[in-house]
């Protein structure tokens, strides 16, 4: 027992000091030490049950967490958070962006690997000296082997719900410096979400009693209306929603680009050109601040809260709802467009297996799906299709679905700007930082923004010759990670982080036919969808008629928290209303 005791401390030096080398191999919060140095001894003591031979298991879980250790430095160093066990459902993804990183080999990491390898000849050569593991002669080995066993399924199992029980009690951290915070083996088993988060049960009130009370939505559309059920709500409203719908003759073609990491850091980076001078400049439109629930990758999750509008909040996080919960038809914004009798395109200029997309979007109603293979005339940036191509593409199909006299809503994320920041021809963005180590992605990613600003007025400038009525939604999913260095230089992380600038990007919405000045000081995802019904003036059905009452209360919904209008202070999201709307309307 005390060789499990003594390798736990071990593991956890040698992981931590992998993570952050000499710097905070402490954690900053130091009675989460004793749980970072449990959380080894539990999965050791796990070993343990099923190998008899101690330096077997020593030998797995010193490899397991050294493996583990490099993952995420290098996790970290890309995406600017710790890897958490939701990753491991996006391995496909992960392994299609891992040849756009370049992998920096650290000499304490081969001094480490160096002092692995030693141990593996020292036991290797003391099994092979002691090849006898149980002597089957005796009784008395037999007799230790049993209480062996015994110990060390008591000490998991101990171990186990003092773990529990603490990340029950506590929100993950998903802040930026979490592992530093807490530590990286304790940050990384605290994301087992059936562990740190329980959800809440819906309340007992009836599906329709829950609408009125808590949405509030108005009854005078259901006079005289025999609601039985809460579907049959649904069905009545709708249908009132799309008779309303079907009298609108300026209802405008749609087209939503959600742009690769296209954030708001370069405005604290002082740089030789302005990044994004047309986004700046441009009048005549609705600008404002995006809130999103990632940082340095995880656009999946940004999508689907601006197409469902529903919050990661209101799941065990950390989570990819793309891998664990769109399992089968589900209401979404492309619904939305096809009930008002809209051609529903989603478009991706990458792989279509990319998070599942291919099946996901099928699940949310759209009509097509274009991926990488369907575009033509591709044109490179790095290893990705350029903005200025994408937007070639989905001009390119607006155009088509003019001709069909039908109206478009699109759905287009970009990849040109996505994280593995090299140095490329036609860069000319310089930041004026000092001489840090990693500024090259800096100077990478600003050059590469300022792509982005030219492709978007090329797209600004097109719609603006459209006959129709266009109107287009362009947003960033996340803010860009450069490494713990730059990140801590650029980006805040305090215990609001919520609400702080890592997760903070811009959007705007721009209509060819009607000019509109307006500011929104702050907006979340899932809430994004009724800022562009209003200014498209198109009728709310009944899950936008929820989200706006809830809206009307809450500015931003992100994480486990929401923002409330009056006071400006955080609350505990009120999972109730939330996992109600799912289970009843948006199956």
């Amino acid at each position: 027992m005390l060789r499990v005791i003594l390798t736990s401390i071990i593991v956890y030096f040698i992981t931590q000091y992998i993570c952050v080398g000499n710097s905070n191999i402490l954690p900053k919060r130091k009675e989460m030490l004793l749980y970072n140095f449990l959380s080894v001894f539990c999965l050791y003591s796990f070993f343990n049950i099923f190998i008899y031979d101690t330096r077997i298991s020593f030998l797995i879980i010193i490899t397991f967490f050294y493996l583990l250790a490099l993952t995420m430095f290098y996790v970290h160093e890309f995406r600017g958070t710790n890897i958490n066990l939701s990753d491991i459902l996006s391995l496909n993804t992960a392994k299609e962006v891992a040849s756009g990183y370049t992998y920096e080999i650290k000499p304490y990491f081969v001094l480490v690997l160096i002092v692995i390898l030693f141990e593996y000849v020292y036991q290797v050569y003391n099994f092979i000296i002691n090849q006898s593991i149980v002597d089957k002669s005796s009784n008395i080995d037999i007799y230790r082997f049993f209480w062996k066993e015994v110990r060390h399924i008591l000490v998991f199992l101990l171990s186990f719900f003092i773990l529990k029980d603490k990340v029950s009690q506590s929100k993950f951290d998903y802040s930026l410096n979490a592992g530093e915070n807490e530590g990286y083996i304790y940050n990384f088993f605290s994301s087992i979400p059936i562990l740190h988060r329980n959800v809440a049960e819906p309340s007992d009130k009836t599906a329709t009693d829950f609408v009125n009370y808590v949405f509030g939505v108005a009854k005078e559309n259901l006079k005289n209306k025999n609601t039985k059920s809460a579907h049959d709500y649904v069905t009545i409203y709708n249908s009132i929603f799309r008779e309303y719908a079907s009298k609108n003759e300026d209802a405008p073609h749609i087209i939503v680009i959600m742009n690769e990491s296209f954030g708001s850091v370069h405005t604290r980076i002082r740089s030789n050109y302005s990044v994004t001078p047309y986004f700046d400049s441009i009048t005549g439109v609705v600008k404002g601040n995006l809130y999103v629930n990632t940082f340095g990758g995880g656009t999946a999750n940004t999508e689907f809260e601006f197409l469902t509008g529903m919050t990661i909040g209101n799941y065990p996080y950390p989570v990819m709802p793309y891998n664990n919960f769109v399992k089968r038809d589900k209401y979404s914004i492309a619904r939305y467009f096809n009930n008002l009798g809209y051609k529903t395109i989603a478009v991706h200029p990458y792989t279509a297996t990319n998070y599942h997309r291919n099946k996901v979007y099928k699940r949310f109603g759209f009509n097509e799906l274009v991926f990488y293979n369907d575009f033509k005339n591709k044109e490179y940036i790095r290893n990705f299709v350029s903005d200025k191509s994408m937007f070639d593409e989905v001009i390119r199909r607006f155009k088509i679905v003019r001709e069909s006299k039908q109206k478009l809503f699109l759905f287009g994320i970009t990849m040109q700007n996505h994280s593995g920041y090299k140095s490329f021809s036609g860069q000319k963005i310089l930041s004026l930082m000092s001489n840090y180590k990693n500024r090259e992605a800096v100077d990478s990613y600003l050059s590469l923004m300022k792509l982005s600003d030219e492709a978007l007025e090329y797209l600004i400038n097109y719609l603006s010759t459209v006959k129709e009525r266009v109107i287009l939604l362009f947003f960033g999913d996340h803010n860009a990670s450069f490494g713990t260095e730059i990140n801590k230089l650029l980006y805040e992380s305090n215990l609001e982080y919520e609400c702080s600038n890592p997760y903070l990007t811009p959007f705007l919405i721009y209509d060819n036919k009607y000019k509109r000045e307006r500011f929104v000081k702050e907006v979340s995802a899932n809430f994004l969808s009724l800022e562009l019904l209003k200014c498209a003036k198109l009728p709310y059905d009944i899950i936008h008629e929820m989200l706006k009452n809830i809206y009307n209360n809450y500015s931003v919904y992100n994480f486990h928290k929401a923002k409330n209008r009056k006071d400006k202070k955080l609350y505990d999201i009120p999972i109730d209303q939330f996992m109600k709307l799912e289970r009843e309307y948006l199956k």
